[in-house]
């Protein structure tokens, strides 16, 4: 078990929680590990910070770079890989000490490609489990396409898959390296859904730790995640035709499905948006109406039967507001009163 793993942080204006990340990576009871700090062009202390861990410990290797944005920084990283395993943390997380250890065991057990663990989500003084409806244990090729694979890109309750939380992965370098797999630059939310989503279909042998839970996620109010973007149903829509040209023409399995659920969860999110927007009631109908309008999204509700999704009730009649393009001043004067 002496495999090098490649610990790869994006670091952008991280000076608050830098220290409490690295330490824990430094701190790692597994020691074979090569600890690369990319400086998104930060103008806090943050790229110093990194400087003095480096001096001190000689698996640092600090990279500084123009702000590009998270993408092109973990691309960065990954160009600079000397590991046989890749695996991510992100600046204001931090991770429990026997993280790489106890999931490295299951790479040498097993030779996977691709090992997973669970996580706490973090919030104030308040954390939660976050897990996956997915069973623990090992999955070999044929078990992936069995078990797996209905739900690589999007689950039919329209949400995430296990994989979008690329952080609590340990990927075998070859996969990404061989397949060419990069994040998508310029894409400003869920980039880590499609890179997820492509690692996980090449694997062929993959271990989940279901329960054991190493990654601690903090729920970071200014994250982009919880940040209002005026344009994210363009950035959603720019994934969407990534994801398109990838999934559509695989031959050994049909993400058909997958891919329309993608794009009804961006539509989700992206009106959920608007909703909270401070725009006024004309500017919140328009901009809902231009996203139920798009060709894409209405081929989506031509193909997709709503009421056998897996969600409630409520949402379906929610969806079928979107597809009839029905009731839309109403949903919006109910929803920003929520």
């Amino acid at each position: 078990m002496n495999s090098l793993i490649s610990v790869i942080v994006p670091v952008y204006n991280a000076e608050k929680y830098l220290d409490r990340c690295i330490q824990s990576i430094i701190n790692q009871k597994y020691k074979e590990l090569e600890i690369i700090l990319v400086d998104d062009g930060s103008k806090d202390s943050s790229l110093e910070i990194c400087k003095s861990y480096a001096n001190k410990d000689n698996r640092i290797n600090v990279i500084h770079k123009k702000n590009a944005g998270v993408s092109a920084a973990r691309n960065t990283g990954i160009e600079a890989a000397n590991g046989d395993y890749i695996a991510f943390v992100d600046s204001d997380d931090y991770i429990d000490e026997n993280m790489y250890f106890n999931m490295m065991q299951k790479t040498t057990e097993y030779n996977c490609d691709l090992v997973m663990c669970d996580c706490y989500k973090v919030r104030g003084n308040n954390k939660s489990i976050f897990s996956h409806d997915i069973r623990s244990g090992f999955y070999d090729k044929e078990q992936l396409y069995k078990e797996y694979f209905d739900k690589l890109l999007m689950l039919d309750s329209i949400n995430y898959p296990a994989t979008i939380s690329n952080w609590v992965l340990v990927i075998k370098k070859d996969i990404i390296k061989e397949n060419n797999l990069r994040y998508p630059e310029g894409i400003k939310y869920s980039e880590d859904l499609l890179f997820g989503s492509q690692v996980m279909y090449y694997v062929n042998r993959f271990y989940y730790l279901k329960g054991q839970c190493y990654y601690y996620y903090i729920d970071n109010p200014s994250s982009a995640t919880n940040t209002y973007y005026e344009k994210k149903w363009d950035n959603f829509l720019e994934l969407y035709n990534k994801i398109v040209c990838f999934f559509s023409e695989k031959k050994d399995f049909d993400f058909t499905n997958q891919i329309d659920y993608c794009l009804l969860f961006f539509i989700y999110n992206s009106i959920g948006d608007i909703y909270g927007s401070n725009d006024n009631l004309f500017e919140k109908r328009r901009r809902i109406l231009k996203i139920l309008n798009d060709k894409h999204v209405c081929e989506m509700f031509k193909a997709i039967d709503i009421d056998r999704l897996n969600i409630s009730k409520k949402q379906k009649i929610v969806t079928k507001c979107y597809k009839y393009k029905m009731f839309i001043t109403a949903l919006i004067i109910y929803m920003s009163k929520k």
